[in-house]
């Protein structure tokens, strides 16, 4: 499976600003609470499942190659192309399932959350299911330019098989650098998003304090 940080961009909405603040007074922010703790364990939990999906898909990919030795470039070809476009639907799944985990986890948190009102719980919800839809297409474009490429260079009959090497290494060099682009684009809108709350959450605490002092 390509670049799990689209999977991983979930904790830029697991943090102790969002889950943990308000829920238990004095308890908040603090890394060692109840809540601190179940969010760092579901993180490792997903990051668990993600590692052995990508274990599995490396095993076959091998069992593959194995199963490949003495077959005709033609055949080769064929098995090779069933086999990315059955490990992209895979991908879709298994991307789809963690997402809605993620979700459902986000929603349980913020539900508990005292601090946040509700159109800022609904601002994150609805930011952290815009960035899902923009990765799903993301990577639907990447997996039928990826497809496209190999058609290619398998077909022409004129590159060496050193010459179709160096052409994949910067195909995948020059994606790598779109990914970067990419995830730096949505780490932005995510770190101005928290800016924004944190400011909106201290502005609320400071007029509160305010009120009850009179």
């Amino acid at each position: 499976m390509r670049k799990a940080m689209a999977l991983a961009m979930a904790a830029l909405f697991l943090s102790p600003v969002v889950l943990c603040a308000g829920q238990n007074k004095g308890q908040g922010m603090n890394k060692g609470s109840a809540t601190g703790q179940e969010t760092k364990q579901y993180r490792q939990g997903q990051k668990d499942k993600r590692k052995a999906h990508m274990q599995e898909q490396h095993k076959e990919n091998k069992e593959l190659r194995e199963s490949l030795k003495g077959k005709t470039p033609e055949e080769k070809k064929a098995a090779i192309k069933q086999n990315r476009e059955t490990q992209s639907q895979e991908n879709k799944a298994f991307n789809q399932k963690q997402h809605d985990e993620n979700m459902t986890f986000l929603k349980e948190r913020l539900a508990n959350n005292t601090k946040l009102n509700d159109a800022q719980k609904t601002e994150l919800i609805n930011q952290f299911e815009k960035q899902y839809q923009e990765n799903v297409s993301f990577r639907d474009q990447r997996h039928s330019e990826n497809m496209a490429f190999f058609e290619k260079i398998a077909n022409d009959p004129n590159m060496t098989q050193e010459q179709k090497k160096e052409a994949i290494k910067a195909h995948r060099q020059e994606q790598k650098t779109e990914n970067q682009q990419h995830w730096q684009e949505q780490h932005q809108e995510n770190k101005e998003l928290r800016k924004e709350i944190r400011s909106e959450v201290k502005g609320s605490n400071q007029n509160t304090s305010g009120t009850e002092t009179k």
